[in-house]
């Protein structure tokens, strides 16, 4: 009877790790889609801000749909976020979502120049944080999926473990 209890406890423990483990692959792939949907967004709105300084010589409020489909993706983003297990995968999600706000946010003051200066250091920011946390996102997914590390090995076999 005490052998039988221990196999179903040990039987419920692998259910609830594969269902952890499902549940997290499925959580950092559907966050890897978003996170792209957001780098475009952000990408979107810095090149519209910088037709309309081209163009104007200074910025105005976005076009109807951009600020309202970036809003929608953030918060797609930061649903997925908080479900990620890892520390540092939160930490670089966290950095790269400020990286996207702080490049939506209007970006005044100066000369026509000075302005476009801004809009490019925020497109390359935008752009490194994605690089960064979307390498980091691919190490974290390969690791989930890599299931034979349970048993000692790696996507490289058994002499990398």
């Amino acid at each position: 009877m005490a052998r039988e209890e221990s196999a179903r406890r040990a039987a419920l423990a692998d259910r609830l790790e594969e269902d952890r483990h499902a549940f997290q692959r499925d959580t950092l792939l559907e966050l890897q889609d978003e996170l792209q949907r957001l780098a475009r967004a952000t990408t979107r709105i810095l090149l519209q801000d910088e037709r309309t300084v081209k163009e104007s010589g200074r910025l105005y409020q976005l076009p109807e749909g951009l600020s309202d489909e970036e809003f929608q993706i953030f918060t797609a983003v930061r649903r997925l976020w908080v479900r990620v297990l890892d520390p540092e995968l939160r930490k670089a999600v966290e950095g790269f979502v400020d990286a996207c706000s702080r490049a939506s946010l209007p970006t005044s003051g100066g000369d026509k120049d000075e302005i476009l200066a801004r809009l490019r250091r925020q497109q390359a920011r935008v752009g490194e944080s994605y690089s960064a946390v979307n390498d980091l996102l691919g190490e974290r997914l390969r690791r989930e999926l890599d299931r034979r590390s349970l048993a000692g090995e790696s996507l490289e076999g058994p002499e990398a473990a």
